[in-house]
């Protein structure tokens, strides 16, 4: 984990950033940072941390595809473990080489946010805008999730 942004006007949206080229994830978090609080994370097993201490996460942006702890382990995880506080988190995918078995595969998680690398700033500030307010359209935590996971596993 890098650190923590700075409060913003939306200090109620805290984005769990995960990607694992340090300039992406600089230059995200910059622009990100003007909208909202940014926990930005280097690597997945960062972000698993992040998402253990910080019950506060509304939206998770993250890289599918990361060495060690993906974007799957990541989506999987919140998957099998967002039933906290009886809340789900929502999430947008960021990848730069996706298949459309990759993208199957996280809206088999409950995925329905996308960009595609390079990013347009604008369209996944509107990702973000869109799980923020609408959680049943893009968020984790449901139970035909934890199905899908287990077919995923197998």
């Amino acid at each position: 984990m890098i650190g923590h942004g700075r409060g913003s006007r939306h200090c109620g949206s805290r984005i769990l950033l995960v990607e694992d080229d340090r300039p992406t994830l600089e230059i995200l978090s910059l622009y990100l940072e003007r909208f909202y609080t940014i926990v930005a994370c280097t690597s997945g097993e960062g972000a698993l941390e992040a998402l253990r201490s910080d019950r506060y996460v509304s939206v998770i942006v993250t890289d599918l595809r990361m060495p060690g702890v993906n974007g799957y382990d990541i989506l999987r995880w919140t998957a099998e473990n967002a039933w906290w506080q009886g809340r789900t988190i929502p999430a947008v995918v960021l990848t730069g080489h996706g298949t459309p078995e990759d993208e199957e595969r996280a809206r088999s998680l409950g995925v329905t946010q996308f960009q595609r690398k390079p990013i347009d700033l604008r369209q996944l500030r509107d990702a973000i805008e869109t799980c923020r307010g609408s959680t049943d359209a893009c968020s984790l935590g449901r139970a035909g999730i934890v199905q899908a996971v287990e077919a995923w596993k197998s």
